[in-house]
């Protein structure tokens, strides 16, 4: 049953990232705040779905709030790094963010420095050496490099409030928790379309649900099997397993599906970048 599951999550997060490439090339970089709110709306959708009865706790607010805010910077700011740089890269320096839990729970919660951890920084600083080297066939310009950084601290941020969350709740109001954060996020993206992309909602719409619906269904999924297998599997184990897995088959269907080219030292990179997730995590 675990192999099940780990499939599936990888085969999820995998999804989530090439229907990504796709939209923007279609749209040319734009209607990314319109695909975001499509994408937040079908995962609170989905939870609410599974989740028979809602149980309302004035505690949940603060941390879905701020929640809300790192997840939207996340998901939008990866849109707009995929639209102008490279998705396997993009996808794998972002992978890198889960340091900053792991960061917080030394900091914060006290836990042991190991050798596996320094070890995963050291390989994490020589992936990005090689990464940034000059003789690159994909755009890695400031422009890419700020949405990146932004998306890296976003998805970073969301994970460490998920986990405080879970502490102060004693693991307790997992799906209440998601379904308020996403209803969040739907708030703040639904300002951002009118502001700024009320005028095409139609023409994006056409190019969006499609591929937006079942991200955000690939999305709602990927989190409750993630929560069935901590219960059945080691974290240590499953980690490893779902981020390098998901970054190679987001690589394999980049390189031969969306046709995108990496240099030998970016490729070089990419593997050090791999071991270096199997260690962090």
């Amino acid at each position: 049953m675990s192999i099940f599951y780990l499939t599936s999550i990888i085969i999820g997060l995998t999804f989530q990232n090439i229907v990504k490439k796709p939209f923007t090339q279609k749209t040319n970089g734009k209607g990314l705040y319109f695909f975001s709110l499509l994408i937040s709306l079908s995962a609170m959708l989905f939870f609410m779905i599974i989740e028979k009865e809602f149980r309302w706790n004035s505690g949940l607010l603060v941390y879905s709030l701020l929640f809300a805010i790192a997840y939207s910077a996340a998901i939008v700011f990866n849109l707009y790094a995929v639209a102008c740089g490279s998705l396997s890269i993009t996808s794998l320096i972002i992978s890198y963010s889960l340091i900053l839990p792991t960061a917080y729970g030394l900091i914060f919660l006290k836990e042991a420095i190991s050798f596996k951890l320094v070890l995963g920084i050291l390989l994490l600083v020589i992936s990005i050496f090689f990464i940034n080297k000059k003789n690159t066939t994909t755009p890695m310009n400031l422009k890419w490099g700020t949405y990146v950084i932004l998306a890296f601290v976003g998805n970073g941020m969301s994970s460490v409030i998920q986990k405080i969350q879970q502490i102060s709740f004693r693991g307790d109001y997992k799906n209440e928790f998601m379904i308020l954060a996403l209803a969040i996020v739907t708030i703040l993206l639904s300002f951002f379309v009118i502001k700024k992309e009320r005028h095409e909602i139609k023409a994006y719409a056409k190019a969006a649900w499609y591929l937006a619906i079942p991200c955000g269904i690939a999305n709602g999924i990927v989190n409750l099997f993630v929560m069935v297998l901590s219960n059945i599997m080691p974290i240590s184990l499953m980690f490893p397993i779902i981020s390098a897995g998901g970054i190679i088959v987001t690589y394999v269907i980049s390189r031969f599906c969306l046709k995108e080219k990496l240099t030998k030292s970016q490729f070089l990179g990419f593997l050090i970048g791999i071991v270096s997730i199997v260690f962090l995590s």
